[in-house]
């Protein structure tokens, strides 16, 4: 019956466990080929400089075949989990099935790039979350500024035709340049571009049609070093002074509305905003509900800098 058809597979080497090299750009496979630091070097463009790269990575007619194998996968009526906790269209790829062309795609593609771009965290992968995300009028339009859970992201263009939809990266976690505006990238069919998890970015809105993306998130033995856990587990979100706009979060950041308004119907997170108050001292909170109130910002918390300043009402 029809159900049955759309249970099937359209394309079943999408389900086996080794990637065909015929799928990726010809640059990238010829680069892999050679294996040499120099040949590899030669196809990355440096979008921000020893942090952010782009490069040709798969063929157009691979990339309609991953959609649609999505798109029957969705229609199939088959349980679907959404990518992360903030997508909400998408696909978890690992879970219908394709881990095993992942994890070869991951070892024997990935892996070589990341471990001569970034050698601390992309030299040895023992896990990945790849997944579908899917942006379009009606649905998802962007995504707010974040970080991701990974050590290194790859995120590749699949198409189909859209305007807009822009990536923004800004700073790295933790920095003091964190939320400064440093590049927007523009995707095109079968790019991919790469970057460490610290990295903060967020999509743009899209203006017209649909935009479909590829992300692997790949974590490894980083995860055990110092230097990761000295950052990764902490709250340190809204740490740094002076942001540009374009790259504060409003699902993160607890000082959001210190600098633009929140769009409608979202809010700082409580506990959150608790934490961004209970960094600074009593006459520090002081100052800074006095600048809120004169800056007639659309910040309605000034009340807690008021209490964090010791005074009695709010």
């Amino acid at each position: 019956g029809a159900d049955e058809k759309t249970s099937l597979p359209l394309h079943h080497e999408l389900f086996r466990s080794r990637f065909d090299h015929a799928w990726l750009a010809p640059s990238l496979a010829a680069a892999l080929a050679d294996g040499s630091e120099a040949a590899l070097r030669a196809i990355l463009t440096e979008e921000v400089a020893g942090r952010v790269f782009s490069f040709e990575m798969l063929q157009p007619a691979f990339c309609a075949q991953l959609l649609a194998e999505c798109e029957r996968y969705e229609a199939s009526g088959q349980p679907v989990q959404r990518p992360n906790s903030m997508n909400n269209y998408g696909l978890i790829l690992n879970q219908i099935g394709m881990r095993p062309l992942l994890d070869d795609l991951q070892a024997r593609v990935v892996l070589p790039l990341t471990r001569l771009l970034f050698p601390r965290q992309g030299s040895s992968f023992s896990a990945h979350h790849s997944f579908l995300v899917k942006y379009r009028q009606g649905e998802d339009l962007g995504l707010d500024m974040h970080h991701d859970d990974s050590d290194v992201t790859l995120n590749v263009c699949l198409g189909r035709q859209f305007t807009g939809a822009t990536l923004s990266f800004c700073g790295i976690f933790g920095a003091q340049d964190h939320r400064r505006h440093v590049h927007t990238y523009r995707h095109a069919l079968g790019r991919a571009v790469v970057h460490l998890g610290t990295q903060r970015h967020g999509a743009d809105d899209i203006a017209s049609g649909e935009r479909y993306n590829l992300i692997m998130w790949s974590t490894g033995a980083y995860r055990e070093t110092d230097e990761y856990k000295a950052v990764g587990q902490k709250n340190l979100h809204g740490t740094d002074e002076h942001p540009d706009t374009l790259c504060l979060s409003y699902t993160h950041d607890p000082d959001y509305g210190e600098f633009k308004p929140y769009p409608h119907g979202k809010a700082a997170k409580p506990e959150s905003r608790r934490a961004h108050v209970g960094r600074h001292s009593a006459a520090q909170a002081a100052a800074k509900a006095a600048s809120l109130r004169a800056a007639g910002t659309d910040d309605f918390k000034a009340s807690e800098w008021r209490g964090g300043a010791g005074e009695v009402g709010a």
